[in-house]
């Protein structure tokens, strides 16, 4: 019995030492489970502190461009208007006190400017543009994050695509927007580049330069070459697709609008050196391509006006000829007497330029022709701009190859043109930016820059052709500026012999050239191609200067800065840029 009352007791005992395990494994697992949740809880409320700091950035950088784009309105302000406004909207979100404040379900956020900076661009101040650093602070349940960011604000920032020698940009957003080709770049034969590249799409290259000589024909040359710029080890190739090379003989046409390249192209991305001249090849970098965003047609508001607005002063043009005008404080119209039985003024005749001219800024409805002699240079300038409404050209239409016969023009300032713009027998210096609705041609013609930096900047939004210059010469035409098309851009170094100082950038990009020399009669080492056409042979080739040479000019983002502050008002402002973000 006494044996029984034990097991009972040693039972009893056991199961209260079992519950009481069980218990304090349970009171454990509870413990562990909240101190998790709590620990979890904690974690998501910082996150989502963060993420209230980092709303405060969005906020306030959004406001501050709405508040600068209330300012430009619809017909912009000028430049020190801008200064003024940029600078009191800047100021009015500084420091604690101007805190930007939200609360929501979650929590909230005060955000402020901490530091204004001023903007370096190529070593020189830009006032339109500050560098800010923002300090926010999220809250959620009495937890706090802090983000720290620097973003640049304000207009006028250099285009991207001024950075290269060539740059051939895939702009559009959806296939069916996109021209045939885009963002590809052909390389046909002996051209030489001095300069980085940009390639959106795909690199294609042969060692032969195409021209249509009574027929399509292909013509034995060598790859291209490509440089580095002074002071630089390597060419960088920013590469979007990949890089081709060919040797059969494609339709031309079908070739280089083609984006699809099939067994007859020889993949060479990855051996790049065997695609140039001497196996000297750019260094390839992979990135998402920037796009620029110029919107040519928005230029033409900065420029125009009418015969009838404010300020305006109306001169007569006597045979619609304009000379020697000396209005460096006038806001000038053309106008024109059309005279039957009585006498109309009119407006949009086709006027010419001679002589020396200065206005601070002009206008025409009509078209516009600067012409000179051709033994002693004549300038034109418009201090704040000229704007066109039909066509423009430049010089006096020769087709001699010889620039003896050109006519001697400089041209400075700003200029938009709601046509086409054409420069032809024309021995010219420029400082200036031109805006061109239409398409642009430059042929017969030699091109400098004015004064110790200028150039010639162009931006069509149609065709660039650039042709029929030192044909057959030995001698190149020099040509200093910058191209850009909206559209494709060609160029023949096979017969012509051009030296571009400046770049090229397109939405295709086709150049054709060899090396050597060309002639309309046969020459010792000589390949024939027709009963007229002689070209250095394929051997002879190596060593000698290409017929087709662009060399980037560093100095082109300098002359953009410098032109486009002349522009009369600013209208546009650039995205905010992050430059830096912290969180603490």
């Amino acid at each position: 019995m006494k044996i029984l009352m034990n097991e009972k007791g040693y039972s009893l005992i056991l199961t209260m030492l079992i519950f009481l395990l069980f218990t304090v494994l349970s009171v454990s697992v509870l413990t562990v489970a909240l101190s998790g949740v709590k620990r979890n809880q904690t974690s998501e409320d910082y996150v989502q502190a963060r993420e209230l700091a980092n709303k405060g950035i969005e906020h306030i950088t959004n406001q501050i461009q709405s508040d600068l784009k209330n300012e430009l309105g619809e017909e912009g302000i000028t430049r020190s208007e801008f200064i003024t406004k940029l600078n009191t909207i800047l100021n009015r979100y500084k420091d604690v006190i101007n805190s930007v404040h939200n609360t929501g379900a979650t929590g909230e956020y005060r955000v402020y400017i901490r530091n204004i900076e001023n903007v370096i661009e190529n070593g020189e101040e830009n006032p339109l543009k500050k560098k800010i650093t923002f300090l926010s602070r999220g809250f959620v349940d009495g937890k706090e994050k802090t983000v720290i960011s620097e973003v640049e604000i304000g207009a006028q920032s250099v285009l991207e695509t001024l950075h290269y020698a060539l740059g051939a940009n895939k702009l559009c957003k959806t296939p069916n927007a996109c021209i045939p080709g885009e963002g590809n770049m052909f390389l046909h034969g002996g051209v030489s580049i001095t300069g980085d590249m940009k390639v959106d799409g795909n690199l294609i290259i042969t060692n032969r330069g195409y021209a249509y000589l009574s027929g399509e024909k292909w013509i034995a040359s060598v790859y291209p070459s490509i440089l580095p710029t002074q002071g630089k080890a390597n060419a960088n190739l920013l590469l979007g697709g990949n890089i081709f090379t060919f040797n059969h003989t494609p339709t031309y046409e079908q070739h280089i609008t083609t984006s699809n390249f099939g067994s007859s192209y020889t993949k060479l991305t990855d051996r790049i050196d065997d695609a140039f001249y001497n196996r000297q090849a750019p260094v390839i970098v992979k990135r998402q391509p920037i796009r620029d965003d110029i919107q040519i047609p928005a230029q033409k508001s900065v420029f125009y006006y009418k015969h009838n607005s404010p300020g305006v002063t109306i001169i007569k043009a006597n045979n619609r000829i304009i000379s020697n005008q000396n209005r460096p404080n006038d806001k000038v119209y053309a106008s024109h007497d059309e005279c039957i039985l009585w006498c109309n003024q009119k407006y949009d005749g086709n006027y010419t330029f001679t002589g020396n001219n200065l206005f601070k800024s002009f206008a025409t409805a009509g078209s516009l022709t600067i012409r000179n002699s051709n033994n002693q240079f004549r300038q034109t300038t418009f201090k704040e701009g000229a704007y066109i409404e039909k066509n423009l050209t430049i010089g006096n239409g020769s087709d001699s190859y010889n620039p003896n016969n050109y006519d001697k023009i400089r041209v400075d300032g700003p200029i938009f043109v709601n046509g086409d713009l054409t420069i032809r027998g024309a021995d010219a210096e420029f400082n200036s930016i031109m805006y061109v609705m239409g398409d642009v041609t430059i042929e017969y013609s030699r091109i400098n820059g004015l004064g110790q930096n200028g150039s010639l900047i162009i931006f069509a939004n149609g065709n660039i052709n650039i042709r029929n210059n030192s044909v057959n010469q030995d001698e190149p035409s020099n040509i200093k500026g910058f191209f850009y098309s909206e559209q494709a851009l060609e160029m023949f170094g096979v017969g012509s012999n051009i030296r571009i100082e400046g770049g090229i950038s397109a939405r295709r990009i086709v150049l054709n050239a060899i090396r050597g020399r060309a002639s309309n009669q046969n020459f010792s080492g000589a390949q024939k191609i027709t009963n007229n056409d002689y070209f250095e042979g394929a051997q002879n080739q190596i060593g000698k200067p290409s017929r087709l040479q662009i060399i980037y000019d560093p100095e082109i983002i300098n002359t953009y800065a410098d032109i486009k502050s002349r522009e009369p008002v600013i209208k546009n402002l650039d995205p905010p840029k992050i430059i830096n973000r912290d969180i603490e």
